[in-house]
């Protein structure tokens, strides 16, 4: 660093802030002594890199002390992701308190107003580490100016602003689940899910079933369908026709009396487990977007991340606790 600030013609103290693009040093500033870092061929030692990062964190007044936590739900849709949402949220509760955080919940609208009062009192408060849990499909594109901020999103609801990625691996859940009612002895899975669903998980789950009916013989591939969750005719057209042994499913839908399908969930969520399903660990979902908002902090990177990168968690299969069901 001496080398650098030779070099710069700065001090040491200000090639240390620049590398770790601390907001109190000129963009223009950072951008030069980087540069001239790069030039020189500095590489910092990753071990002093860890032991300063956790000191500066300890010393800097500007570092927030609670991470805040965005919910976009209201209302009678919100009861739908309740019990997901709360697991997530303990999960991140948890781990921000081991890492020395508080975790604040603030409730907004989706709108432009209210983003802009959010972040506001986000600045106001000094919480610029900011967590987006899963969003209702209002909320898919919001125009929160990230700028000043380290944010993470959970799930895959958020399309916009980009940000980096917390999620659960959705397309191995469902090339799992496809593989346990095999071995259960089902021949002819069929997947249903709404509309919706199908749009928030970025159709990886019917992505996984289309590709895992490869292996099947053409007589036992049972078309997926993509339905509104109360459409009880078309439910019924479907049973009717396709007629699968057991339904993978990810909610509850309203099947008419005709139709009574073994199900195995593509995601537990709390639901009935009948023949069992997949587990995501929320809980260490919520956990691991606490470790990367945090990373953001700790490195001063702030706004919308050049590269967004993604984080997936693997799921595991939950057995039913009662066989008979």
């Amino acid at each position: 660093m001496r080398d650098v600030a030779h070099a710069a013609n700065v001090s040491v103290s200000t090639v240390s802030k620049a590398l770790r693009n601390d907001p109190t040093i000129p963009e223009g500033r950072c951008r030069s002594i980087r540069e001239t870092a790069e030039r020189l061929g500095y590489r910092p030692h990753p071990m002093v890199a860890a032991l300063m990062a956790q000191m500066h964190h300890h010393r800097r007044r500007s570092d927030p002390h609670h991470l805040a936590w965005l919910d976009f739900w209201a209302g009678a849709k919100r009861k739908r992701e309740t019990l997901s949402i709360d697991h997530i949220l303990n999960g991140a509760r948890i781990r921000a308190g081991e890492l020395g955080y508080g975790l604040e919940v603030y409730q907004s609208g989706a709108d432009g107003e209210s983003l802009e009062r959010l972040k506001r009192t986000l600045t106001a408060r000094g919480q610029w580490g900011v967590i987006v849990p899963p969003v209702p499909e209002s909320a898919a594109r919001l125009s929160l100016d990230l700028s000043g901020l380290s944010a993470v999103t959970i799930g895959t609801s958020l399309h916009e602003p980009k940000m980096h990625r917390v999620s659960p691996n959705h397309y191995q859940g469902a090339v799992w689940a496809f593989q346990r009612v095999l071995e259960m002895g089902y021949m002819r899975p069929g997947l249903v899910m709404s509309h919706e669903m199908n749009e928030r998980v970025d159709g990886r789950w019917l992505g996984a079933f289309m590709a895992c009916q490869q292996r099947l013989s053409e007589q036992n591939r049972a078309a997926p369908l993509l339905v509104e969750p109360d459409d009880r005719k078309a439910l019924g057209r479907w049973w009717k026709q396709e007629r699968p042994d057991v339904v993978l499913m990810a909610e509850v839908l309203d099947w008419p009396p005709s139709a009574r399908p073994k199900i195995a969930w593509l995601m537990l969520n709390g639901q009935p487990q009948a023949l069992g399903g997949m587990d995501y660990q929320l809980e260490k979902l919520g956990g691991v977007a606490v470790e990367v908002v945090v990373a953001q902090i700790h490195r001063n990177e702030r706004g919308t991340p050049p590269v967004p990168q993604t984080v997936l968690i693997d799921g595991v299969w939950s057995e039913p606790v009662d066989r008979s069901a």
